[in-house]
């Protein structure tokens, strides 16, 4: 008896010898008919008098490469200001000094403000991961300095942590110029 919903097989002659399965006419029919009625769906007809769409862009400037000069700025040039130039920080942390106590890190060192005009400086110490320079921990103090001023710097217990693995280190900017 053959089961409901699925083809029956074509009878064949020999035994073992793989079965076709027989479809129906019919059913070929409403595939071929269904097909032709999807492909006719949602297709625009052209109008004879219609124009194909069209598609501008404007013209784009060409980039060229930025290729990086060798040119080295004079160090003289950007230690000491000029006007309302640049200051360069660099030099005027001296005497910098970040350990730790126990557990606990402090940091110690002088600024000296070596230009002609008051500057406020940012100090700041880091304790990095020595394995990828990581951050363990930070701070960061504002001081005021007037011209040719210099004063002791101090950041007492920053940081409270083991010493294995890590290490400091310390820099300075200026924030206003």
């Amino acid at each position: 008896m053959p089961m409901p919903r699925r083809p029956r097989p074509a009878t064949s002659g020999r035994r073992g010898a793989p079965r076709a399965y027989a479809v129906p006419a019919v059913a070929l029919g409403l595939s071929a008919s269904l097909v032709l009625a999807l492909a006719a769906c949602g297709q625009p007809a052209p109008s004879p008098d219609s124009v194909p769409p069209t598609v501008s862009v404007a013209v784009q400037p060409t980039i060229t490469p930025d290729t990086p000069s060798d040119d080295v700025p004079d160090a003289g040039s950007t230690t000491a200001a000029s006007g309302a130039g640049l200051f360069d920080a660099a030099s005027s942390l001296t005497s910098a000094n970040c350990a730790a106590s126990g557990n606990s890190w402090s940091f110690t060192g002088t600024l000296t403000n070596s230009d002609s005009q008051e500057h406020t400086f940012t100090v700041a110490v880091f304790i990095v991961k020595s394995s990828d320079g990581s951050n363990v921990a930070g701070k960061e103090v504002d001081v005021t300095l007037a011209a040719g001023a210099a004063t002791p710097v101090s950041i007492k217990n920053f940081h409270s942590g083991p010493t294995a693995g890590v290490e400091c280190l310390s820099g300075v900017t200026v924030k206003d110029s």
